[in-house]
């Protein structure tokens, strides 16, 4: 069993005051990532951190399903019914094409915001599938610099999920 990060730009991030709803994990690459090489398991851990390092929730793996697709339409649809479907923002400048991994999440809550880890920009999805990234990702870091900023954001963000 695994511990998975989940990275996500806020403007991406669904959900209520009492509960996130990122409703998948998802990995689209032009080649295999990590996600779609080392897998995902059910009751597997997901941290849920947003772009710039701010963990924000945890949730767990339901069931999750890897493989290539030749069309983007056919990630999407997985994900059919849940309010990440319809966020073109989030679909758009993806491979047409590749490898993904797409893990529908379960168990999903707010954690309090902190910081753990590497600011994230460049990451979608992150498998600690060993001792050294599960100490580099989960460790508590100070904000950086700018990170006033996002905390912020997030704490507007869900004052207006209420």
């Amino acid at each position: 069993m695994s511990d998975h990060v989940l990275i996500r730009k806020l403007e991406h991030v669904t959900g209520s005051a009492a509960a996130p709803r990122f409703g998948f994990a998802i990995e689209t690459r032009e080649s295999a990532g990590p996600a779609h090489k080392h897998g995902a398991f059910p009751d597997d851990v997901v941290w849920l951190k947003l772009h710039g390092g701010l963990v924000v929730g945890k949730a767990k793996i339901r069931i999750c399903w890897i493989g290539e697709y030749s069309s983007i339409a056919e990630v999407r649809a997985r994900t059919r019914g849940a309010p990440l479907h319809d966020l073109d923002g989030f679909w758009a400048g993806r491979p047409k094409a590749g490898y993904a991994a797409v893990a529908e999440l379960a168990y999903e809550r707010w954690t309090e915001p902190h910081w753990q880890g590497p600011r994230t920009y460049g990451y979608e999805w992150v498998v600690l599938d060993n001792d050294s990234k599960r100490s580099s990702w989960l460790e508590d870091k100070p904000p950086p610099r700018g990170g006033a900023d996002l905390l912020r954001s997030f704490v507007e963000f869900r004052q207006g999920l209420s």
